[in-house]
């Protein structure tokens, strides 16, 4: 009776190790994808800054 009662308390065991794993999988996905686009934001303000700040330049003050 103990032999079957630990068997299931250990099935139950990895099964929640397997699941932690998964999950933690899952949200470092999700932190590499919002790390890229946190980059691509990035780039993409810097480029529209840029092309501002060329256009403010290119205008004469006389």
């Amino acid at each position: 009776m103990k032999i079957c009662w630990l068997w299931c308390e250990l099935k139950l065991l990895l099964a929640d190790i397997a699941r932690s794993v998964r999950l933690s999988e899952e949200v470092t996905r999700v932190s590499q994808h919002f790390g890229v686009l946190t980059i691509e934001f990035s780039r993409w303000l810097m480029d529209l800054v840029a092309r501002a700040v060329d256009r403010y330049d290119d205008i004469s003050v006389t």
